[in-house]
């Protein structure tokens, strides 16, 4: 087994010194690890294949490699020897953080002990609690939270450990983090909201923590879009529901004027729509240019949201702000489709 474990060492260092490749944020796990009986087998990921070390000597990628792998007695026999518990790439992925990305608690505590700094923020602007955080490691959270790491840290992109949480649906780190006091209305750079993400990708219970929690459903991302105009267009029909059960306004509007049910019809959500007009949305609703859902609905050709709207009690009457009404742009449309049809059919003649 020794000489097992000794072969697997040197392969994982000879894949970390492979060259033209650079660190990705919110890597996949480095390194399946199956354990076969007496022995083990190691398969190297495309993504550790090609990560390559800069700044760690060659003991300080043994460590890291051993602290990826959970070898938990080579890693106390490299600290014995002096090896630094800070070893990190040059990216600022440090050992702690490997172990943390794979789940490897033994590990984890073993260089806490020997002084790794669990506040140490990568280039990309990582810490130990948004990789735990991101691989819903929630004991690995917890104890993090106990030895005082801050919740507010930040990655580049804006996302926080709430954030992970929200994106990657673990509700379990979710409590603990909200427990320890976290913000649950930060913003990432794009200005969604863990709630606003939870909402785009259908994360109910996530939603429903967030909102007891107190989260704020009018925050706007930089597409001016809350969490209910972004579940309408992405056509999360039971995150629409909840938001609406929790007093979320059918008719709140965005910079352009523009309702969830404006946002549904442009994302062709047809049965986002329906539950929207039925829950009272306003069929006749116009936004700041004075175009309505169904002049929309006509421009996009899409007949299914026409006939749901006309259901609901649209007016094809109302004009916007250039005087052209739903009918207006419904001929306009028709007249356009028509001469291209007979453009197509003039030049496959000729």
């Amino acid at each position: 087994m020794k000489n097992l474990k000794n072969l697997m060492r040197k392969r994982l260092l000879h894949q970390m010194n492979t060259n033209n490749c650079i660190y990705k944020l919110s890597t996949i796990p480095s390194i399946l690890v199956i354990a076969l009986s007496s022995f083990m087998l190691i398969v190297s990921s495309p993504v550790l294949a090609k990560t390559r070390f800069g700044a760690p000597d060659s003991q300080e990628k043994e460590l890291i490699q051993s602290a990826i792998i959970g070898d938990v007695e080579h890693v106390r026999t490299l600290l014995n020897q002096n090896v630094s518990a800070q070893a990190a790439t040059r990216y600022g992925k440090n050992a702690l953080m490997f172990a943390i990305e794979e789940g490897n608690e033994d590990v984890i505590q073993l260089l806490i002990s020997r002084g790794a700094d669990i506040h140490a923020v990568t280039r990309p602007g990582c810490t130990a609690l948004t990789f735990a955080a991101e691989g819903g490691h929630t004991d690995i959270v917890s104890m993090l939270l106990d030895k005082g790491v801050k919740t507010h840290s930040k990655t580049r992109a804006g996302w926080d450990a709430v954030m992970m949480s929200a994106v990657y649906n673990y509700p379990k780190v979710l409590t603990k983090l909200i427990a320890a006091g976290a913000n649950v209305d930060t913003q990432d750079k794009d200005g969604n909201t863990a709630l606003i993400a939870a909402a785009q990708r259908g994360h109910l219970e996530i939603i429903d923590m967030l909102l007891e929690a107190g989260a704020n459903t009018e925050i706007r991302n930089k597409n001016n879009g809350s969490a209910l105009m972004v579940a309408s267009s992405h056509g999360q029909l039971e995150v629409i529901k909840a938001l609406l059960v929790r007093g979320c306004s059918i008719e709140a509007q965005s910079s352009d004027g523009s309702t969830p049910l404006f946002w549904a019809s442009e994302a062709n959500q047809i049965k986002a729509m329906e539950l929207l007009l039925k829950s009272g949305a306003n069929p006749n609703h116009q936004d700041l240019s004075g175009s309505t859902a169904l002049i929309e609905a006509y421009i996009q050709r899409n007949s299914k949201a026409v006939i749901i709207l006309y259901r609901y009690g649209a007016n094809p009457n109302l004009k916007d702000n250039e005087g052209l009404s739903g009918l207006d742009y419904a001929i306009k449309v028709h007249d356009f489709d028509q001469e291209k049809q007979r453009k197509r059919r003039n030049k496959d003649i000729n």
